[in-house]
């Protein structure tokens, strides 16, 4: 009995061991375990595939970006594009000003250029 509570014990008080590198990696590209991911996995550690792919971007970096000198900031409305002769030149930056209204519900990217990039929602942002 007291070696069961020994072992139980030890167990309970484990430290969680931290995912490496490649496990990381193959969480973002695979959905749910597979074969597929777990040879991957293996296939990293031997060093075949994902070498130079960085992992140095946390999501705090990735929310704090920055746009251009002298704008509001790197996150952009896509649903208020600012026209110039027809033509899109720019986005307002994301947020709403005090009393500023707005056609559409904001659709926030980091940058301009992933305005491009389908949306998600259905009654909002692109959806084609």
């Amino acid at each position: 009995m007291d070696r069961i509570k020994k072992i139980v014990r030890e167990i309970l008080t484990e430290k969680k061991k931290k995912r490496d590198r490649c496990l990381r990696i193959a969480d973002r590209k695979f959905d749910k375990p597979s074969a597929y991911k777990s040879g991957a996995v293996v296939r990293c550690r031997k060093g075949d595939i994902w070498k130079g792919l960085k992992e140095d971007e946390s999501l705090h970096k990735w929310f704090k970006r920055q746009g251009a000198p002298g704008k509001g900031g790197g996150w952009v409305d896509c649903n208020s594009p600012i026209r110039k002769d027809g033509k899109i030149t720019g986005y307002k930056s994301c947020g709403r000003k005090e009393g500023e209204k707005r056609a559409k519900y904001p659709s926030c990217r980091p940058t301009p250029s992933k305005c491009k990039d389908k949306g998600k929602g259905k009654k909002w942002g692109k959806t084609k």
